[in-house]
């Protein structure tokens, strides 16, 4: 149940990231624009990370009886979205904002894969998640070496 909402509205949220991309390449050589494109890139993925931490919290309490400990599981919840925080108060420095927001994605999908181990979500659930935050991923990339 849900799954084909999920889909759905995970696939609409990747559409602020790939629109933000595609202004980078299409925009005129303008420092100031591009900069701002980043920094709104950032935000919103620092906004993402947080929400996706939000799911793992969620389904980590919802299954706090099938857990031994919950305290480390819902530890690393945080590290991605306070990583993400850092992303924006290191925006003065675009790359490092960057490799933040990357590293912030992927200690996420690490832990969708440990949730799933867990059998804490769903496949359906791990195959909507990690596509997604790849594509955010090699998004970032592009954007790093851009």
């Amino acid at each position: 149940m849900g799954q084909r909402q999920s889909v759905i509205l995970g696939v609409l949220g990747l559409i602020p990231f790939i629109l933000l991309v595609a202004a980078c390449f299409i925009s005129p050589p303008d420092k100031a624009l591009y900069d701002l494109l980043i920094f709104i890139f950032i935000s919103y993925a620092a906004v993402i990370s947080s929400f996706l931490g939000g799911i793992q919290w969620g389904l980590i309490t919802s299954s706090a009886d099938r857990i031994y400990s919950i305290f480390l599981p819902l530890l690393i919840t945080t590290i991605p979205c306070l990583i993400a925080w850092a992303a924006l108060l290191t925006i003065e420095n675009l790359t490092t904002s960057l490799i933040l927001i990357i590293v912030s994605f992927i200690i996420s999908s690490l832990h969708d894969y440990y949730l799933y181990q867990q059998k804490l979500t769903p496949h359906w659930f791990l195959s909507l998640r990690l596509p997604l935050s790849l594509t955010v991923v090699i998004l970032t990339s592009v954007l790093f070496f851009f």
